[in-house]
């Protein structure tokens, strides 16, 4: 069975979620070909852009670096860029939206982008199928989501059973968390029909409206959902595990190739963090451009929310690894997460190397 698509009904036999072919699926996003197709899709459907703004005309390398969507914890990335802290460290730098991760770890499997700041399923479920990439740092390392739902027709985990759930797609952070929920809740994933929306706003609308029944949100849209007065049906954020939110990823290769180089994008990645633990002026008017949101109480409060939530420094959680690893290996496809090792799909030593220089006494 294939997830639904959000511009057609489907029939029944097209319900729920087919774990078996999902580690045919993410070979699939590994090659060319496919990323052609798949970031073509995904500009197509958030009408996602480049963001040439504030771009630096300092002499030295470029990079592209591809970010989610427009949720909060994608913070530090827009900040490097807009405030010229990659131009600051001799890197012109162009930010590429890619509406889920499995999309933006095909960029960067390709030679597309140099850099993905993403969640750490995607790029553990691309190297668990054969892939070449590490994360280097996690500016996020708590979950930050919620699952939102339709008062009218949902007001209780049972109530999803025959309802329709929009999440950004198959193989993404926003399906980790919502079978992970159905799966504490006894509920079976083929009694839900779940369709792709990539973007959180369509999909915050989705909720209110009726369209969907639920979604999984974070902020600043878990907090136009309590405007909505929407029903939350699970809160993450609450819970004591480690989870790899966001972080920044690359290949092994450029990594080995490009060491120095991956320094200075974390030199500026790290001052990025800084300045939104402490600057809410700057912090407030990046993130609402990015965010794409005119509410000013909103926007300080996802300030508030996100400065308290940002590693400093980004170290990765090998816990957190751990946490994915562990859901994955219970799930067709990527049972052999059980044999895999958390270490494996981190790199902490560049930042350690930071460390030990004095970079990060700069930001205390």
């Amino acid at each position: 069975m294939a997830w639904s698509s959000a511009k057609r009904p489907r029939s029944s036999k097209d319900r729920g979620i087919d774990m078996r072919n999902e580690a045919k699926m993410i070979r699939r996003f590994l090659a060319a070909a496919f990323f052609v197709l798949g970031v073509c899709s995904a500009v197509e459907q958030t009408r996602c852009a480049l963001l040439f703004a504030g771009q630096s005309t300092a002499p030295g390398v470029k990079i592209m670096a591809s970010y989610g969507g427009e949720l909060g914890y994608q913070a530090p990335l827009w900040v490097a860029h807009d405030l010229k802290l990659f131009a600051k460290q001799g890197i012109t730098s162009e930010l590429i939206r890619i509406a889920g991760g499995s999309r933006s770890m095909a960029a960067l499997l390709s030679g597309a982008t140099e850099i993905s700041q993403s969640a750490g399923v995607a790029p553990v479920q691309a190297d668990l199928a054969g892939g070449d990439l590490v994360i280097v740092a996690t500016s996020t390392n708590r979950p930050t989501v919620s699952i939102v739902a339709q008062p009218k027709t949902v007001s209780r985990p049972q109530d999803l059973v025959g309802k329709t759930v929009g999440l950004v797609g198959r193989g993404e952070m926003n399906e980790f968390f919502f079978l992970n929920a159905l799966e504490r809740w006894k509920i079976d994933p083929k009694s839900v029909t779940f369709i792709a929306i990539p973007g959180s706003q369509p999909r915050l609308v989705g909720v209110a409206t009726g369209t969907i029944d639920a979604t999984i949100l974070a902020p600043p849209f878990t907090f136009e959902a309590e405007k909505l007065r929407l029903t939350t049906l699970a809160d993450f954020t609450t819970g004591s595990d480690p989870f790899p939110q966001s972080g920044l990823v690359v290949r092994k290769e450029y990594l080995r190739n490009n060491r120095e180089l991956v320094k200075r994008v974390l030199m500026a990645y790290v001052e990025a963090i800084h300045v939104l633990k402490t600057d809410s002026e700057k912090s407030t008017a990046i993130m609402k451009k990015y965010m794409r949101i005119t509410d000013d109480t909103i926007a300080k409060r996802s300030f508030e929310y996100y400065s308290k939530l940002f590693s400093q420094p980004p170290l990765t959680d090998e816990k957190g690894i751990g946490v994915v690893l562990k859901f994955l290996a219970t799930q067709p496809g990527t049972a052999h997460a059980k044999n895999a090792k958390a270490a494996d799909f981190f790199d902490n030593s560049v930042l350690a190397e930071l460390q030990r220089e004095g970079f990060m006494a700069r930001f205390k």
